[in-house]
């Protein structure tokens, strides 16, 4: 992970390393930290293609989001500005719901996984970027957890001429983050698409069932929802700690005080300290609760543990690293979310100022780097 400064440090250093053929994969949105990573990126030179594929969300004609429909044409003018002569931009869209009417369902976190279907795919690049300051949670969870799968699974078989690299892009500003706010939840959670099969299959009704919510800021709502779908008999909630803001854990501790411990009675001992702002760390936290309960339980049969992030992107990188991990070992893992009809945002009155605040991070995920 590298971040600040040291992102432009790495990335210019990497790209001049030799000839490298980037895929930049960001979403389309009003969120003015789109282009942000491209665009530092692209001013770290190197050779090679620069082609970006752009995630359009068809959220439907009744989108809250649609009310923001001048700032995405304004990122997009921005994106084509940056790219130029680099390369191409590419589009894939991403239809969030089955259809039209009271029977539809969301298919969202499906369609995400079938952006790229095999490695052939991705095969024709060194290195895979995905940018997800503007992207929601359902779609990149579903985004990232396929191409880990494909670059795994292609390396096992020998499938493929070329395994590129994987990275991952956030442009974090906590200032930002606040303005922006969930329209209309969903009335019920459900399992983010390819970590959830086998969760609730009668054969291991029985099973003790752990929960492991990361928490953010005014997500009672989605919490209580995520609650009704695991009905856990264990919880351990990861709080952010250290943060840039000392107080948060504090707040966060108020916030869901009687939530916590008043109507869900969990004992203090269950809480989980993660740094905020270093996803590998709640990763690493994650991974070991979820096999501690596995040992512990293991006369029982184990246990069936549940993740779920309503925090910051970077925290719900940790989470998915954990739960795609997990799974792979044969483990009885899930991810829980609960989508939003759209998306808002406060009005901003300078717009360069906050994005003068904005701090970037990139992760590398899969790669060269752990050969």
């Amino acid at each position: 992970m590298k971040r600040g400064a040291d992102f432009n440090n790495f990335w210019k250093s990497y790209l001049l390393s030799g000839n490298r053929n980037l895929l930049y994969v960001l979403g389309r949105g009003f969120d003015p930290r789109m282009c942000i990573g491209f665009g530092a990126i692209l001013g770290a030179g190197g050779y090679g293609v620069r082609n970006c594929l752009v995630i359009e969300f068809d959220e439907g004609p009744d989108s809250p989001s649609r009310r923001h429909i001048s700032l995405v044409e304004k990122n997009l003018k921005i994106l084509k500005n940056l790219i130029q002569f680099r390369g191409e931009i590419l589009t894939k869209s991403v239809r969030m719901w089955s259809g039209d009417g009271p029977g539809r369902r969301r298919v969202g976190s499906r369609n995400a996984a079938a952006v790229f279907w095999d490695i052939s795919d991705l095969e024709n690049y060194t290195d895979i970027v995905i940018d997800i300051s503007a992207m929601p949670r359902g779609i990149y969870f579903s985004l990232i957890g396929k191409i880990l799968y494909l670059l795994d699974h292609a390396k096992k078989n020998d499938q493929a001429r070329l395994i590129p690299n994987l990275h991952v892009v956030v442009s974090e500003n906590v200032r930002l983050d606040k303005k922006i706010r969930d329209v209309g939840i969903d009335d019920n959670a459900s399992y983010v698409h390819g970590f959830g099969r086998g969760l609730e299959m009668e054969a291991t009704e029985g099973i003790p069932k752990v929960w492991i919510p990361i928490l953010g800021e005014g997500q009672r709502g989605q919490l209580e929802r995520i609650y009704t779908l695991v009905n856990p008999d264990e919880i351990c909630p990861v709080f952010p700690s250290p943060s840039l803001n000392p107080r948060r854990g504090d707040e966060l501790l108020i916030e869901y005080r009687e939530l916590l411990f008043d109507q869900w009675r969990i004992e203090p001992k269950n809480i989980i300290y993660a740094s905020e702002q270093n996803p590998f760390e709640a990763y690493r936290q994650i991974h070991r609760t979820v096999c501690h309960y596995n040992r512990s339980l293991g006369p029982l049969g184990g246990c069936k543990s549940v993740i779920s992030a309503v925090s910051s992107k970077l925290l719900s990188i940790g989470a998915l690293l954990a739960v795609y991990e997990l799974k792979e070992t044969g483990m009885s893992v899930g991810l829980a979310h609960v989508e939003a009809q759209g998306y808002e945002i406060d009005e901003i009155e300078n717009v360069g100022c906050i994005n003068d605040q904005v701090e970037l991070f990139t992760l590398w995920l899969a790669g060269d780097c752990y050969e």
